[in-house]
């Protein structure tokens, strides 16, 4: 396993990134540099005013980090990372395009079903009411989630959060929408990592059939990690921090922070959900392995 940990936040750089002898140097125009052992970088986020030179970016690769290009708000527009050398990648991808469609609807079910049900439990740490009927919403969940069930159990999510006015607008860049972005951004990050460390394909998604997203698998994984993300940036913005500028360093430990009943973090049962996932493809397994989580443990942690 990687020790990559580290996320490094270059999308309000205006300079330049270089390599030296198995680091990265960070250089700002008017700053001195900063220099980072290219072996502890996760994720690095590139923005508009930063060059990165192939040496950078070969240290990088070479030790497993991704480098997402984001755009003027700090939005992911593309990604790099370097070529897996799972010793079965040319097997599970073809796996993974010729999975069964029964096989591909419950592996969504099971997905949809564990976000549903953790939404719930952040309801409940939240101590709102509502989280009865998310309850329900889980259980009513049926292979390939052919209701979308998904999409009614969020719209009432967010209400019950937030009040009817609120919409949860991705991309939008402000308050707690820029907020939970940012930090699905982290999370999304080691997604990639761990899906390309898996052997998976990771534009083959079971649900997301984007053909301009190059990480719909990551994205229909991360599902399952959102709930955690959400009720940690909640409790972040009630202490009031209530902007990314603000909360930056916060939002990045939150997607790195303890996810399971047994403390394992985001990034690494990221990495054992992936691996399920890749197993179950082949067929090893007949039901995907997800580690199960307490929120209300979480919300009752201090600072």
């Amino acid at each position: 396993m990687s020790s990559n940990w580290r996320i490094i936040d270059c999308t309000q750089l205006q300079g330049e990134i270089t390599a030296k002898r198995g680091k990265v140097v960070i250089s700002p125009n008017n700053a001195s540099p900063t220099e980072i052992a290219a072996v502890d970088v996760a994720v690095l986020l590139l923005g508009m005013g930063a060059t990165i030179s192939g040496a950078a970016l070969h240290r990088l690769f070479q030790n497993d980090a991704v480098v997402l290009l984001c755009d003027w708000r700090g939005v992911p527009e593309a990604g790099g990372y370097g070529w897996s050398d799972h010793s079965r990648v040319a097997a599970r991808r073809r796996a993974q395009a010729s999975l069964s469609e029964p096989r591909r609807k419950q592996a969504w079910k099971i997905l949809v079903k564990t976000k549903i049900q953790g939404q719930r439990d952040c309801l409940r740490a939240l101590d709102k009411p509502e989280y009865v009927l998310l309850d329900r919403f889980a259980k009513s969940v049926r292979s390939g989630d052919i209701t979308n069930v998904e999409g009614q159990a969020a719209r009432f999510y967010w209400k019950a959060l937030f009040g009817s006015t609120f919409t949860r607008i991705p991309g939008e860049g402000g308050g707690i929408n820029g907020m939970l972005d940012y930090s699905y951004t982290i999370a999304r990050g080691h997604g990639i990592r761990a899906v390309l460390a898996a052997g998976l394909e990771p534009s083959l998604g079971v649900f997301h059939r984007n053909r301009a997203n190059m990480f719909c698998l990551v994205d229909d994984l991360l599902e399952v990690f959102r709930p955690a993300i959400d009720l940690a940036v909640i409790e972040l913005f009630l202490a009031g921090k209530c902007s990314v500028e603000e909360a930056r360093a916060d939002l990045v430990a939150i997607a790195c922070g303890p996810f399971s009943d047994e403390g394992h973090t985001i990034p690494t049962v990221f990495q054992t959900l992936a691996q399920s996932y890749g197993r179950y493809v082949e067929g090893e397994i007949d039901k995907l392995d997800i580690p199960t989580r307490n929120p209300v443990k979480a919300a009752s942690r201090g600072g």
